[in-house]
């Protein structure tokens, strides 16, 4: 069983709090009757203020896709980075321990993909295998973990190194004026998480990863996703996404828990990505949840907004630092993202 020795995250420096990016967004579409009937979202989010890479009316000058995506590729490599040296300290080790490097993200382009200019800051050693992941969305941070633990549970002498980095203002266009940009400027922040994880050969103990899951439904392959356009990406978010959580996903969801003899209710810490407040109070009413287990997605969300792919890391790192976890407790991590994919493991400590 692999272990996850240490989970570290990166913000960047500019908390926005969200009055102020419904403000500057509601000058945007004033005249737009069917965007500005919407501007509730932004109250209803559950989002207090987030973390940019750049002050609002930064985002508000005219700026090409090409130009915003060379913004990403400095700004998100500059924060990878500082979550990896952060989550190294923390595990007692260094980049020319890591056997695997698997780097998730969906908000931006690069060749040479930036897990490979990080391993040459980094110090990685030229044998490292590398693992860049595009297009899990949301989902990526936890399936980065299972693949982690995929190749761990073979390879038990090894260590990986899970980083997710998601500059998710960056996909933001003065032209992104329809109620589903809306929905996405209301919801989305940046940021950037790292984890560590060992086979159990090497001796090292950490949170342990008893089991993964993987789900692909592919014939819902429309909820979620990017539209490619010449201005860049656009979201794609279906409004049938809670149903979907209820129907398809729970029934999933439970039959994975009980291999490991419980319900989904049962475990001890719940860290479900916070995909907005419907996704939120679904999870409640279909898992029949307490309020308080999700007060770790609800935190995350109000603090960061929805972080995509980095969201559970970071929910992860927050429990992980708040020393409420306990030795026996369980934990089950769910995420979901386009396919329409969903991701789960279950955790021991």
């Amino acid at each position: 069983m692999p272990s996850i020795l240490a989970v570290s995250t990166a913000a960047p420096p500019h908390r926005i709090p969200q009055e102020a990016i419904k403000r500057e967004f509601g000058r945007l579409v004033a005249g737009l009757p069917h965007v500005e009937r919407l501007m509730p979202v932004f109250d209803r989010s559950g989002v207090e203020a987030r973390h940019l890479i750049h002050e609002p009316a930064w985002y508000l000058e005219e700026r090409s896709w090409d130009e915003r995506n060379r913004e990403y590729q400095v700004r998100a490599l500059e924060l990878a980075e500082a979550a990896v040296r952060r989550c190294l300290e923390a595990s007692g080790l260094t980049a020319s321990d890591i056997d695997h490097f698997y780097f998730v993200t969906t908000t931006g382009l690069a060749t040479p993909s930036l897990d490979a200019l990080l391993a040459g800051r980094l110090g990685m050693k030229p044998t490292i295998r590398r693992y860049p992941l595009f297009g899990l969305g949301c989902a990526a941070g936890a399936g980065a973990l299972a693949r982690a633990t995929d190749v761990l549970e073979a390879r038990p002498n090894d260590v990986a190194l899970v980083v997710s980095v998601e500059i998710c203002s960056l996909v933001f266009s003065k032209e992104a004026r329809t109620p589903t940009d809306l929905v996405g400027v209301a919801l989305f922040g940046d940021g950037a998480a790292a984890a560590v994880l060992a086979g159990d050969g090497t001796g090292r103990r950490g949170v342990r990863v008893l089991g993964t899951e993987t789900r692909l439904f592919a014939d819902a392959k429309h909820l979620m996703g990017w539209d490619f356009t010449s201005d860049g990406m656009r979201l794609v978010l279906a409004r049938e996404i809670p149903e979907v959580v209820r129907d398809t996903i729970a029934p999933v969801a439970r039959a994975f828990t009980r291999r490991f003899g419980k319900d989904v209710r049962e475990f001890t810490h719940h860290v479900l990505h916070p995909g907005g407040p419907k996704v939120m109070a679904t999870y409640r009413s279909a898992f029949d949840l307490p309020e308080e287990a999700l007060g770790i997605a609800r935190r995350c969300m109000r603090e960061f907004g929805n972080l995509s792919s980095a969201a559970v890391l970071f929910m992860l790192s927050d429990l992980t630092s708040s020393g409420r976890p306990q030795a026996g407790d369980t934990g089950l991590v769910l995420a979901l993202g386009p396919g329409f994919g969903a991701e789960l493991l279950v955790l021991e400590w």
